[in-house]
């Protein structure tokens, strides 16, 4: 891909086609008129025009930078004294290709390269036409004629009218800022109050947890107390009994000794 490469290679060397375009060149500018390939036409007329813009300027420089390409010398002197000046108001353009088809043998398509006249133009790029829309025409308003004094007197309604507008607006402030400062008051109540029951159902929140842990914990407890009450009803029991025993051994002692005095 040649890519970003200008010309053509016109398959030949470098060299070779630098002095095939000098020829071209100058047997343009000294026919007026060359007819060859379609490809050499367009590169020859790159050069052409290029000179002929350095002609233009008329100084030494540039006649010196002309002369490396036109050797010619009659050439080069008819170059700066008769077609520069033909195109002096010209910004370009200086040429013309016109193809002429393909030849016989090899089918390169033919071209003339051609050094325009003094007042001939160009050729242009067609310009597509703009769409045009049909005006309309709409119809102005129409003007009344009212009286001066009509005139005056509106004026004076509309300046009272201002006015009492005024006036409404003071007289309706301090009644809005009242609202304002309502407003506001409510909002702040609305605040606390979602504050308190926010408080309110943590604390909610806490007791309910609290209770859930006690009654995780009360089984244990309850067995505890149990083994206690019953370890403290059997030690009164016992307690009964052994208060009991040594009223019945005092009661069977003076049985037993009166059958001892009944024996003697």
């Amino acid at each position: 891909m040649r890519h970003n490469v200008k010309g053509r290679k016109l398959n030949r060397t470098a060299s070779h086609r630098n002095a095939m375009l000098r020829n071209m060149v100058t047997s343009l500018f000294a026919e007026e008129r060359i007819r060859t390939t379609t490809a050499k036409a367009k590169e020859a007329r790159r050069l052409a025009e290029r000179m002929i813009t350095f002609a233009r300027r008329g100084d030494l420089s540039a006649r010196r930078h002309v002369a490396k390409t036109v050797s010619d010398p009659a050439v080069l002197k008819k170059l700066f004294d008769e077609i520069a000046p033909r195109y002096a108001d010209r910004p370009g353009g200086y040429t013309r290709v016109l193809k002429l088809g393909n030849r016989r043998g090899d089918d390169a398509g033919v071209a003339i390269l051609e050094l325009l006249g003094k007042d001939e133009e160009g050729r242009k790029k067609k310009k597509n036409p703009r769409k045009k829309y049909h005006k309309v025409d709409i119809p102005k308003a129409p003007v009344l004629e009212v009286a001066v004094e009509e005139e005056a007197g509106e004026e004076q309604k509309v300046e009272g009218e201002q006015e009492a507008a005024e006036a409404a607006v003071e007289e309706e402030a301090p009644a809005e800022k009242k609202t304002e400062k309502k407003a506001k008051k409510k909002k702040v109540e609305k605040k606390t109050e979602k504050k308190a029951k926010k408080k309110k159902a943590e604390k909610k929140g806490k007791a309910a947890k609290g209770k859930a842990a006690a009654k995780k914990a009360s089984p244990k407890k309850e067995s505890s107390k149990k083994k206690a009450g019953e370890d403290a009803a059997e030690k009164e029991d016992s307690v009964k009994d052994e208060a009991e025993k040594p009223a019945d051994s005092q009661a069977k002692e003076p049985e037993s000794s009166g059958e001892e005095e009944k024996k003697e």
